[in-house]
């Protein structure tokens, strides 16, 4: 199937489409030239950030989960979007139960004021993440056990992030 792409060439109607590639089996990312970073707080990933950008309020990152370890209870204050890159996320909700799991491929619309935890599966997992901030600088709600907020994550934060890991890149 695919998308196709109706389109006129000088008033004459052309229909472009496209063959599917053949599925490549094995095909693991390759992570090595990315510089992961651990996150203050939360125990069991890693990630990079890819942009920032100030003006629309998103950030960019990649996130490396540990095989079969969940991180801290949170909740997101920013629209957070995903796909999952490489492994299965599993998603839990604040009872530890599992909620769901995304397995490698899929893209999820994920929504704001929804605690709960989350971690990679057996193989870990590797996840794309836009955050969309609106102009809210506060980004991240870090948790306890209990629900009880512990630290918030702020555009301030987030910015004084992308500088070291800027200022580290060129060094």
């Amino acid at each position: 199937m695919g998308i196709q792409c109706k389109r006129s060439n000088l008033g004459v109607p052309t229909t472009m489409s496209a063959k599917p590639i053949t599925t490549q089996l094995g095909c693991d990312l390759y992570d090595h030239e990315i510089d992961w970073q651990p996150f203050a707080g939360i125990e069991n990933l890693e990630l990079t950030l890819c942009d920032l950008d100030e003006e629309r309020h998103v950030v960019d990152l990649i996130v490396r989960f540990a095989p079969n370890k969940t991180v801290t209870m949170h909740n997101h204050l920013a629209q957070t979007n995903m796909l999952i890159i490489q492994g299965e996320l599993r998603m839990y909700e604040p009872d530890g139960s599992i909620r769901e799991v995304r397995p490698a491929g899929r893209y999820y619309r994920g929504r704001t004021g929804d605690t709960h935890s989350e971690g990679g599966g057996p193989d870990g997992a590797v996840v794309f993440y836009s955050m969309r901030c609106d102009g809210n600088p506060d980004v991240l709600e870090v948790m306890d056990e209990a629900a009880n907020v512990q630290a918030t994550v702020t555009m301030d934060d987030i910015r004084a992030a992308w500088a070291a890991q800027q200022q580290a890149s060129a060094a």
